[in-house]
């Protein structure tokens, strides 16, 4: 019988890393970066730094995620950049971490896109620029990531960096709340409370505080309480009824 045709050393390596056969993932990884594949490099590197198959190094972690970002790897410049960003292994350099971290962003790498914008939201190694970091955000929420939905839709609610839309915000928090991300259910729920972008529904306000609390965000239990005394005893049973019947969807919506 013949023998299935290999998907490529990258894609061997992520399979056999989920079956955790470490040994041969590192070798499969190994084979694509002498290859001259950078994001195989990126994947070696990521086992050697936590210990996956091998005793952790950070160091030689490093060298081999500085490598990998030499062979375009845009994985290992966002590694590399959140190092400078937090001092890991080096000296400390905003302006190091936000050159690295917003090529990778420009390379297409959702979470480069995601760091990049609060390196610009903040003003961290580069001028501050609510307007960059809107479109990175947007960029990347457009491609499924959600924080960056949850920031998109925070900078809309505001107009921070761009036009206030209310409505577009509650849509992006009613996306990230239909999954059960606790950030968006906790937006979509002030929203709800307060009728912005969306017509005031305690009721439906307090079923994504309760989700919300459920899902450990902090804010969401003080909200629940304070919501829950201005509301009836009918209104409060109809809410607990709604999330006890609730249920993530299965994807989010499109952007």
């Amino acid at each position: 019988m013949a023998q299935p045709l290999s998907a490529g050393p990258l894609e061997d390596g992520k399979t056999l890393l989920e079956k955790k056969d470490f040994a041969n993932a590192a070798k499969a990884f190994a084979e694509g970066f002498d290859e001259g594949d950078g994001d195989s490099g990126f994947h070696l590197a990521r086992m050697v730094e936590l210990g996956v198959g091998f005793t952790p190094d950070s160091v030689k972690a490093r060298a081999l995620y500085i490598a990998a970002a030499e062979k375009g790897s845009a994985a290992a410049m966002n590694r590399l950049g959140l190092m400078h960003l937090r001092g890991e292994n080096v000296r400390q350099d905003f302006a190091a971490a936000s050159e690295l971290i917003c090529k990778a962003a420009d390379l297409g790498n959702l979470e480069a896109q995601f760091n990049c914008a609060g390196l610009a939201l903040d003003g961290l190694g580069r001028a501050k620029d609510p307007a960059i970091a809107f479109g990175y955000y947007e960029k990347a929420s457009q491609n499924g990531h959600t924080g960056a939905r949850n920031m998109e839709a925070a900078l809309l609610r505001t107009g921070t960096g761009t036009g206030q839309d209310l409505s577009r915000a509650v849509k992006l928090f009613e996306q990230g709340a239909s999954l059960g991300n606790p950030v968006s259910l906790y937006g979509f729920a002030e929203m709800l409370e307060n009728g912005e972008g969306v017509a005031a529904d305690p009721i439906r306000a307090h079923l994504y505080y309760n989700l919300a609390n459920e899902r450990g965000h902090p804010g969401a239990r003080d909200a629940l309480e304070r919501l829950t005394a201005s509301m009836t005893p009918t209104e409060i049973e109809d809410a607990q009824a709604r999330a006890r019947n609730w249920k993530p969807a299965e994807k989010a919506e499109a952007n």
